[in-house]
């Protein structure tokens, strides 16, 4: 715990951080907010602000996975609904991940380049723990699912990486055009849901 702080002092600042940190990140990017930015609009020094984070990249991945699991947990309500059909409930749970990406403004100015940027600045154990974090979930997902009549065929892994795919193509949205780009979501959501669940490929 950082010397000269009380439990209280910890978590307010920490709470502090990654507010001031999404406002910041929002409004400029991951690569032009340093750390003067954060500790400035949080009240502290630099030299504090490194007893609590190795560098301005980790909290912005703190950020990202407390972003993560607010974003699991929606997904998991979009199943619930049993008076709609399984491809629809599932279709949705994909959608609600890939529009909660695109409404946050963590993301406003993160692009393809920043996601292999801050993946060199992470240590690899944690993108490792990251990762099997994202299979976790999925097999509580097809769990969920199966309890409420969502049979999902593919395993747990092929499911991960199909989401992540997904969720990421939201760092493509200048490539592939913006006109262009919620058509090719919807398309690549109702194949995948497809997939997922074993039925004939929809239109």
């Amino acid at each position: 715990m950082p010397k000269g702080f009380s439990d209280e002092e910890r978590a307010h600042i920490i709470n502090s951080l990654r507010e001031q940190g999404r406002q910041l990140f929002g409004t400029y990017g991951l690569r032009k907010t340093n750390v003067e930015d954060l500790t400035h609009a949080v009240g502290i020094s630099k030299g504090a602000f490194y007893l609590f984070y190795d560098s301005k990249e980790a909290l912005f991945y703190d950020i990202l996975e407390r972003f993560e699991a607010e974003y699991r947990e929606r997904m998991l309500g979009r199943l619930g609904d049993i008076s709609q059909p399984a491809h629809t409930r599932l279709a949705a749970a994909l959608h609600e991940a890939v529009s909660m990406w695109r409404s946050h403004p963590l993301f406003a100015h993160f692009g393809q380049d920043d996601m292999a940027y801050l993946a060199r600045k992470i240590p690899p154990e944690r993108l490792a723990a990251n990762e099997n974090s994202d299979v976790l979930f999925t097999k509580r997902l097809i769990a969920v699912g199966r309890t409420v009549g969502i049979h999902i065929t593919a395993t747990p892994e092929m499911m991960t990486g199909l989401l992540r795919a997904i969720v990421l193509l939201n760092l493509q949205e200048e490539t592939i055009g913006r006109a262009l780009f919620g058509d090719v979501i919807r398309i690549l959501i109702e194949q995948t849901t497809a997939y997922l669940l074993k039925e004939d490929a929809r239109d």
